[in-house]
């Protein structure tokens, strides 16, 4: 699909902001976007606390029917997440950026104060895959520790507010201290071999 830059402009704004943050951070260092456009995949920001009970429980439901016919990705991902815009978001991206996107798995935090804390160190299996996190709702506190491209470690600390994105690059690892029902996407980044 190819669009002329002014329909991008138009039609796609997050995906140009996206793209063009992945430029400058990709396989270099890990980096926050705070974005000035909404990503409707993940929903809108500023409506997620203000919906109405109606149109959540249609949201819910759409999600309910995308888990039950087998779909891996945007099925676990509650409010706030549209399996739609999900799979247009995550194909667009891919164009866009020539990586092969795939919304990995979305994360609530949890219920009660410090169930959200994941103090053990993780990393991507093989580290061959980058890492997207959108922050959907809540806050969540990531610390990420790697090397940089001389073999140097590193360690990078950021607190991620909703509609915040944080690029973790493939081989680093990374843990995470939630606040209760903070929820984010994990979406991940490959060469379209992978």
């Amino acid at each position: 699909m190819d669009m002329p830059d002014e329909a991008w402009e138009r039609e796609a704004p997050h995906l140009r902001e996206i793209a063009l943050f992945l430029s400058v951070h990709l396989d270099r260092a890990p980096g926050v976007l705070w974005p000035e456009y909404d990503n409707p995949a993940f929903g809108d920001v500023d409506d997620i606390d203000d919906g109405d009970d109606a149109g959540e429980a249609e949201e819910v439901g759409a999600v309910d029917e995308v888990e039950d016919a087998g779909d891996t990705g945007a099925g676990s991902a509650g409010d706030g997440v549209c399996p739609a815009q999900v799979d247009r978001f995550t194909a667009e991206l891919a164009l866009l950026t020539g990586l092969s996107v795939r919304l990995d798995r979305v994360e609530t935090a949890g219920v009660a104060p410090g169930v959200g804390v994941d103090t053990a160190w993780t990393g991507q299996p093989d580290g061959l895959e980058h890492l997207l996190i959108h922050q959907i709702a809540g806050a969540v506190t990531w610390q990420l520790t790697g090397t940089d491209g001389s073999g140097r470690s590193e360690s990078f600390q950021c607190r991620l507010l909703p509609g915040e994105l944080l690029y973790v690059p493939a081989g680093w690892s990374r843990r995470c201290f939630g606040a209760p029902q903070a929820r984010y996407a994990v979406v991940c980044l490959g060469s379209k071999g992978e």
